[in-house]
């Protein structure tokens, strides 16, 4: 199957989960989150603001704000006609989140503080991911660049079990992640 036609296949299961299995499956997933060392050891955490049939970060986003870790959230920033980048902002509420973005997520506006360099655990959405820690996005690449800039930061995958495979397709520019949590299981991986 190539990425196309598995992007097509996994966000139309995505979008079909009844609604109840995905509100405990996005509890599940949220426990385990914050009750990770990965998650506990970090101090900045950049947090991606879900889509409708993404697994649900707003709850987690909160429970960021009120911790004593910094929180940014992505923001799409035209560098360019044709080029954008994505940067991590920093929010102090979810209030901040006032703007619709490229791509119709929420976004910080321009004018809260750009802080990716200090970014140490970032929170990535996919629409599928393999047990070697490769990750299908949306095709944008927005992610693969940011990660590929800062590559000490620990890299977590959010998803729903059904997402997961024993393989992907995927290319070698394509950034991985070291932990990936699902409903049913959390699989940490060593990059390579």
């Amino acid at each position: 199957m190539d990425k196309g036609e598995l992007r097509k296949e996994i966000k139309l299961k995505r979008e079909n989960i009844d609604r109840d299995t995905k509100l405990r499956a996005d509890e599940k997933i949220r426990k385990t989150l914050l009750e990770s060392d990965i998650y506990k050891n970090s101090k900045v955490v950049f947090i991606y603001v879900n889509m409708d049939s993404e697994v649900n970060t707003v709850e987690i986003i909160k429970e960021l704000l009120a911790s004593d870790k910094k929180v940014a959230v992505p923001k799409v920033i035209p560098v360019s006609l044709k080029e954008r980048q994505m940067k991590a902002l920093k929010i102090d509420s979810l209030l901040q989140l006032n703007e619709s973005g490229a791509f119709g997520i929420l976004e910080p506006s321009i004018e809260c503080e750009d802080i990716s360099e200090e970014v140490d655990l970032i929170i990535i959405p996919g629409l599928a991911f393999d047990l070697k820690g490769n990750r299908l996005g949306y095709g944008g690449g927005f992610y693969d660049r940011f990660l590929s800039k800062y590559p000490n930061s620990k890299r977590v995958a959010l998803c729903y079990d059904f997402q997961v495979f024993d393989e992907i397709p995927h290319e070698f520019f394509d950034e991985k992640v070291d932990l990936i949590i699902s409903e049913e299981k959390i699989i940490s991986l060593k990059k390579s």
